[in-house]
């Protein structure tokens, strides 16, 4: 089963595509969350939707359809079927989604946001 994301996992911007390698950009989440592990509150998707993204090394590219990684446009998959924080599924280490690039350019493609759960207490489906 997947691990359960929280505030101190890692979440990277993703290739854009269905497989690696990353962009090499941070999602900056946050959570709100009361279900907690090891002391850190869980993630859920308002948590990650609109975050910043820092440290994307991928040049604006529009015939690759790639633009570099400046915020969280989206979550497409990743969500908990079964386990909620208030009300909300939690995300897990098989996190996939959108990201915005400048303004004025189009969304990066729907793909696999690399996420790092670290933590093996909390697992879901």
């Amino acid at each position: 089963m997947p691990n359960v994301l929280t505030t101190a996992s890692t979440v990277n911007c993703g290739p854009g595509v269905p497989t690696p390698p990353t962009h090499g950009g941070t999602v900056t989440t946050t959570s709100q969350a009361k279900l907690t592990v090891n002391g850190n509150p869980v993630l859920v998707e308002s948590g990650v939707v609109n975050a910043a993204v820092s440290g994307c090394t991928t040049p604006n590219d529009s015939s690759k359809s790639l633009v570099t990684c400046l915020s969280m446009a989206s979550v497409t998959g990743g969500r908990s079927g079964k386990l909620q924080a208030g009300g909300a599924p939690v995300l897990m280490d098989t996190l996939s989604g959108t990201t915005f690039g400048p303004p004025g350019t189009p969304a990066n493609p729907p793909g696999t946001l690399p996420a790092t759960a670290s933590q093996t207490k909390l697992t879901a489906s």
